[in-house]
């Protein structure tokens, strides 16, 4: 048998097990859900599937959709647009990506321009004839989401894109819709294209590769809605602060072996660790309108910040640093070891925060700034505490000791705050 002929058999076997696992789902589902998925699947067929893994994980996605949709009433607007999504957006990065995943500008905003106008038409479709309420600002909003979401999922390099894809972006927009809480269309465009000029600005200063633009671009663009443009100031200047200080002296700490990798380029990892706890915080803000979470924010934006210098300056100290359990002299960019210029560059950092949050209006020059400023302080200390005990052991990474430390400065400046005042 020639290798045309195998081919086609192989083809053939793989449509024979998509549409057998479909079958399957018969009983559970109900018309529209069937057309859409079918008509997903069929595209994704002719349109990018090559092989069995990619076809086996479309397939599993989308028959996960359904049973969530059939089992927790998960909207069929959004299983149309995550459909959208990774067909959609997938097809259009391939044109300019010569690898499954998305590692250039051009492909990133194929995929977010596709992604977001075919998840729009096909969920505001979906929710206008079919069941569902989905205004077409929300379902703009939702579409927004859940392309960034996908396009980031379709940034990191793995093999099962088209399982992580479509489900990620599902989620991602059904954990926004139970909000039930959207901008208008221009804001959201706005806040799309502030968040990724500036992204790509960092990309081409090197100080972020892709991944770490589009999760930037996430964490942005939600912020942005949920809390304001002030709040993505703060963020803004840490990106900024942390960006060039990470080039501060990077010959002399790459020759020490300390250096950020990637020449200082940093990715999804990084701006999760550091900024996840302030995205709850933002989101949490917008929804209920808790004062103590703009304390908390600006608790866990004074963590990163004040850990960032502390790290990036105090490995140029010309002392050797001490480890905090123990006060030994251990060697530069030890986890858990700090300096005088760390500390001291520490404290900078959480008061650059503050200082900034009383030039913005978001907090009075009085007692109370004093909360976030030494809530970041302790949550610097906490960074060197799990780094110099648990990261050192292995248990946790640097990015989890970040998330964990960022959490920590926002539980302690909420706490010092109802002190002070």
């Amino acid at each position: 048998m020639g290798k045309r002929e195998l081919e086609k058999e192989k083809h053939e076997g793989l449509l024979l097990i998509l549409f057998g696992c479909i079958a399957l789902m018969l009983p559970f589902l109900r018309g529209w859900q069937l057309t859409l998925i079918v008509s997903a699947l069929t595209a994704g067929v002719l349109l990018k599937c090559k092989s069995l893994s990619r076809l086996l994980h479309l397939c599993l996605a989308f028959l996960a959709l359904a049973v969530l949709s059939w089992a927790l009433n998960l909207p069929m607007y959004i299983i149309g647009a995550s459909i959208a999504i990774s067909v959609l957006g997938s097809f259009a990065s391939g044109t300019v990506e010569p690898s499954h995943y998305i590692k250039t500008i051009p492909g990133s905003i194929l995929f977010l321009f596709f992604g977001i106008v075919g998840a729009f038409l096909i969920g505001w479709t979906v929710a206008f004839v079919g069941p569902g309420d989905a205004s077409y600002q929300f379902m703009f909003f939702l579409a927004t989401i859940g392309a960034v979401t996908g396009a980031l999922l379709k940034s990191i390099p793995h093999k099962t894109d088209n399982l992580t894809i479509p489900f990620g972006s599902a989620m991602a927009m059904w954990l926004f819709a139970g909000f039930g809480y959207w901008t208008s269309p221009s804001q959201v465009m706005l806040a799309l294209a502030l968040t990724l000029a500036i992204g790509y600005a960092s990309y081409m200063a090197n100080t972020a590769d892709i991944t770490g633009v589009l999760s930037g671009t996430l964490l942005g663009v939600l912020i942005i809605i949920f809390g304001g443009i002030k709040w993505f100031a703060l963020l803004l200047a840490f990106f900024v602060v942390g960006g060039v200080f990470t080039k501060y002296k990077y010959g002399y700490k790459e020759a020490l072996g300390i250096a950020q990798a990637e020449g200082g380029a940093r990715g999804y990892k990084n701006v999760f660790g550091n900024g996840l706890v302030a995205l709850v915080s933002a989101v949490g803000w917008g929804i209920w309108g808790w004062y103590f979470l703009l304390v908390a924010y600006l608790g866990a934006i004074a963590t990163s910040t004040g850990d960032t210098l502390a790290s990036e300056i105090g490995e140029t100290s010309e002392t050797s640093p001490r480890m905090i359990t123990s006060f030994k002299r251990v060697k530069p960019g030890t986890n858990g070891a700090i300096s005088h210029l760390g500390e001291t560059s520490a404290l900078v950092g959480a008061t650059l925060i503050g200082a900034l949050a009383v030039l913005l209006g978001m907090m009075k020059l009085n007692i109370a700034i004093i909360a976030p400023i030494l809530g970041g302080f302790i949550g610097v200390h906490v960074d060197s505490l799990l780094g110099a005990t648990l990261e050192n052991k292995g248990y946790l990474t640097n990015h989890s000791v970040n998330l964990l430390a960022t959490a920590a400065g926002a539980i302690a400046s909420v706490g010092l705050y109802y002190v002070l005042v």
